[in-house]
């Protein structure tokens, strides 16, 4: 994500999440939250394997374990 104007890397407003294809595979994706960037994707044999699946995610999510 960038600006026209300037070219650089836009920062994305606080809780701003966007997931975008990455063209990579068939289900792979690049989701930015706020400054951080990660991909998901789905395991094979249907996706690629690059990244953890959106149930993975939902599960970490959900999880909390204080310190």
């Amino acid at each position: 994500m960038t600006t026209q104007e300037t070219g650089q890397d836009a920062v994305p407003a606080e809780g701003t999440v966007t997931v975008a294809e990455t063209g990579a595979g068939t289900y792979t994706q690049q989701i930015t939250a706020g400054h951080h960037q990660f991909i998901a994707d789905e395991p094979r044999p249907v996706g690629d394997d690059a990244g953890p699946n959106p149930y993975d995610l939902l599960l970490a999510a959900s999880v909390h374990a204080p310190r």
